[in-house]
């Protein structure tokens, strides 16, 4: 009877279970109770949006990637967390990044209907050659940065003490000739020393209670040291570097001898040979042998002696340090060219000179360089191994250069000057040098005869000069000996009239307007300067009457003088360049505006490779400037422009250019592959009116009968938080190469929403290139609050791995270039009648050169067509 009645009540419980499952509610029930629901708890919309159940797992996962984005109600959120509470499958799916579809959901009130897309053969054609050529380059790419490569990674030669194995196998104690591979992890006990060699051939010393693994990846390998010291002697490579990375820094090599010590209150690297590249806080510092860098400031400078003397080559390196210590003393001693505060050249230089060229007497200074370097190399037998062990094996031409440029400066004065002028229709140039003593015509027959199969230096005197036949030598040129000045040209005509104006004393130059520019400069010391006569320079080569009216309507014919300085002031460069004109920059001319706040920086991490930004004046007055410089075909321009506007229905200057403040950056602010991590900072005054005149004129382009092979494009937007975002779709080609916000009076652009946020979030935070102690050490000394634009540049770390992946010597050269590159920025500000550069970082070293270079140097692959 029991067992009838709990048969009865299951089957009772099983109806009634079944009955409530099969009794779906109306929809009209689910929308009220949502919205009651929704009142109590503060949610705002639900009356504007369309209930849809979430019944199971799968309805959930489908909705995964929305939440992600923030792009979900508030409603639908909170049930997705709920179900993220409970479900373990999908909460782990949702940590793992994946779902199970991909929804292109948009938060408008209706769902547009998809469309299913007309397969054509010969867009799949191209899709799929596409991909291919996708897929080799990603091939290529992760087989040079990111494959890696089988085998072990280090071998332990020795042991002092106790040494361990750190794996995921658990521990293991180590004995010589045991290896660690990929993932190992080595740890030394108290007291303990090991000595690895690395595959690569490097040979690492271990100090007591490090602990470090050794990984590789393409041509490369990396030391992770978590903690403790290590000397490391890197060998030589020809692709590919050496890295020991510490929590806070990475040391990058390819062959020298340094330690690193990484310890509670930060790491500290003391080279002892070569040089070493060590990136912390945004910054590539190069570290020379005797030098050391801590990355904390409270860290002290302590002797590289104390730092090595725990190693079992102690005895080794100590005598090098020393030695190389001892070399870099006496080469800081040497004391440089002194600044020049006048010149006797100046006041002789011809009359119409147009450009002028001051550089100092460098010959003494490399001599005594050299000298010591030789003392230094035969007392030392720890410095001759070093040197024998390198790629310069001896000396001959080093001595051979040297001393002939030591020999010929002793004959100079303490300046060379280069002059240009022009000579009946054509510019001449000349070299002029004042000098010391007599003997130098017999040094330059000597050193560089004429020879019967080619053209080469000839040596004249007055007499000479005076009967002399022909009038260029533009292969080996002419050299002028005088009886107190020497002059070289590839014209004899030009060596003529330098030969008279010298004999005729005082030009007057020096006190023309021009000279007074060049005294100026002399006045404040003189390393190099390059001052050119700009605006007779443009009016003497633009002979054409339309490119003269086109100069005058731009504003640039109004420039007057260019005067570059660069000097060495404590150590220190000084780079300045001061562009005159003849009154108040006008058109083109005055689009820079005066100095003041760039807030357009405050969007930039400080690990940005380049970053350019600045101020211009209002974009309305851009715009008249623009049209105003039409000349003559003004009337006819400003017709065209109307007619296009009144196509568009838009008023470029009123409806565009009006939105826009004068702030804008352009950067690299990321990773360069497999897209380059660009970003777009414009300043604007109006927002809203400036996106709806994009949203029209993109409506209108689409809507104006264009070609079937023309693209079209569309704006859509997303909403995530506070913000708007904006996507630019190419219809035509399904791409999507703009997305776009607005955030504190700034329009931000970039490649994908990733890198808006980035630049949100940095402004945000305060955590931007413009607040880096690093970016403004970089800064000129100079009374200047603020500047009318900057550019910066880290470039090293960009272009050192792609560089390493060129073939040839010219490959290896400007890896090299770029490895000893350092960050640099230049500051421009603009005045009334003139423009100011300035620079305290050495512009003209390797950083720019190099891009050219890496740009213009034609290194292609193995079958690389001659035609790409």
């Amino acid at each position: 009877m029991g067992d009838e009645m709990r048969r009865d009540e299951e089957t009772l419980l099983r109806d009634a279970v079944q009955a409530l499952q099969s009794a779906e509610p109306k929809a009209e029930l689910v929308t009220a109770s949502a919205m009651r629901v929704a009142a109590r708890l503060g949610i705002e919309g639900m009356n504007e949006m369309k209930i849809e159940t979430i019944e199971n797992c799968d309805d959930v996962r489908r909705l995964l990637n929305l939440y992600r984005a923030g792009s979900l109600p508030a409603a639908r959120s909170l049930l997705i967390e709920a179900h993220l509470r409970d479900c373990g499958a999908c909460r782990h799916q949702y940590k793992s990044g994946s779902s199970n579809t991909v929804n292109w959901f948009t938060p408008s009130r209706t769902r547009a209907v998809a469309v299913r897309p007309r397969i054509r053969p010969r867009a799949f054609g191209w899709a799929l050659a596409s991909l291919l050529a996708l897929m080799v380059c990603s091939l290529f790419l992760y087989r040079a940065f990111w494959q890696i490569p089988p085998g072990v990674r280090a071998e332990v030669q020795s042991i002092d003490g106790s040494a361990y194995r750190i794996s995921d196998g658990g521990d293991q104690r180590l004995t010589p000739g045991a290896t660690l591979v990929e993932g190992d992890h080595l740890r030394t006990s108290g007291g303990a020393h090991a000595v690895l060699r690395l595959a690569d051939g490097s040979t690492m010393e271990v100090n007591e209670r490090s602990v470090l693994g050794v990984g590789a990846r393409g041509h490369s390998m990396t030391v992770t040291l978590d903690n403790g010291a290590v000397i490391v002697q890197a060998a030589k490579r020809s692709s590919g570097h050496l890295y020991v990375k510490t929590p806070d820094c990475r040391v990058a090599v390819t062959g020298t001898v340094f330690s690193v010590n990484a310890g509670i209150k930060g790491s500290r690297v003391a080279v002892l040979q070569g040089t070493v590249h060590v990136a912390h806080a945004g910054i590539d510092s190069v570290v020379q042998a005797g030098d050391q860098l801590a990355t904390n400031d409270n860290l002290t400078s302590e002797p590289v002696e104390s730092q090595i003397a725990w190693s079992q080559d102690r005895a080794k390196y100590l005598p090098l340090l020393a030695q190389l210590a001892a070399f870099q003393h006496h080469i800081e001693n040497i004391p440089v060219p002194p600044l020049r505060y006048s010149s006797d050249l100046l006041e002789r230089v011809p009359s119409n000179t147009l450009l002028y060229v001051s550089i100092p007497n460098l010959g003494e200074f490399l001599s005594e360089a050299n000298q010591i370097f030789h003392e230094q190399l035969q007392q030392s037998p720890e410095l001759q191994q070093w040197w024998t062990s390198g790629k310069h094996r001896n000396t001959a031409d080093l001595d051979s250069l040297v001393g002939k440029l030591h020999r010929m400066s002793q004959y100079l004065g303490e300046e060379v000057v280069v002059v240009g002028f022009k000579q009946g229709n054509n510019p001449s140039f000349a070299l002029v040098a004042d000098l010391k003593r007599s003997g130098l015509d017999a040094f330059l027959k000597a050193q560089l005869p004429t020879s019967n199969g080619g053209a080469g230096v000839t040596v004249l005197n007055e007499d000479a000069l005076s009967s002399a036949v022909g009038t260029s030598n533009a292969s080996g040129g002419f050299v002028l000996i005088r009886q107190h000045e020497v002059v070289v040209s590839n014209s004899i005509e030009t060596l003529r009239q330098m030969n008279a104006q010298l004999d005729a004393g005082n030009s007057g130059f020096a006190t023309g307007e021009f000279g007074k520019q060049i005294q100026a400069a002399y006045t404040r010391g003189a390393g190099v300067i390059l001052a050119a006569d700009l605006h007779r320079m443009m009016h003497e080569a633009t002979g054409n009457r339309q490119a003269r009216v086109a100069l005058e309507n731009s504003g640039i014919a109004d420039v007057q003088y260019l005067i570059a300085e660069h000097r060495e002031a404590n150590g220190m460069p000084e780079n300045h360049l001061n562009l005159q004109f003849t009154g108040a920059r006008q058109r083109v001319a005055s689009w820079l505006a005066a100095p003041a706040p760039i807030g357009s920086l405050n969007f930039v991490t400080p690990n940005a490779a380049i970053a350019v930004a600045g101020l211009s004046k209002d974009p309305k007055e851009i715009a008249d400037d623009i049209l105003a410089m039409a000349g003559e075909d003004k009337a006819d321009q400003a017709e065209k422009l109307n007619e296009v506007e009144q196509k568009l229905q838009v008023n470029f200057r009123d409806d565009l250019a009006a939105c826009l403040g004068g702030d804008f950056l352009l950067a690299l602010d990321g990773p360069v592959l497999p897209t380059p991590s660009w970003k777009v900072v414009i300043e604007v005054n109006d927002s809203r009116r400036l996106q709806q005149t994009l949203e029209r004129l993109t409506a209108d382009l689409r809507n104006q009968g264009l070609s079937a092979s023309a693209h079209k494009i569309a704006i859509e937007s997303t909403q995530s938080g506070n913000h708007t975002f904006y996507t630019v779709h190419d219809q035509t080609t399904g791409l999507t190469p703009v997305h776009y916000t607005f955030a504190d009076g700034y329009m931000i652009l970039a490649p994908n929403r990733a890198l808006l946020m980035e630049a949100i979030h940095t402004y945000a935070t305060g955590n931007s290139l413009a607040h880096a102690a690093a970016f403004k050490a970089l800064l000129p000394r100079d009374e200047n609050e603020n500047y009318s634009a900057v550019a910066y540049q880290n470039l090293s770390p960009v272009l050192t791995p792609l560089l390493t992946q060129l073939s040839g010597k010219e490959a290896e050269a400007l890896s090299s270039l770029a490895a000893d590159s350092k960050p640099t920025a230049l500051c421009a500000w603009g005045k009334e009648s003139r423009i100011e550069v300035a620079s305290d970082s050495r512009l003209f070293g390797f950083d720019f050169l190099t891009l050219q270079a890496f740009i213009n140097s034609g290194n292609k692959h193995p079958g690389a067509s001659v035609h790409e």
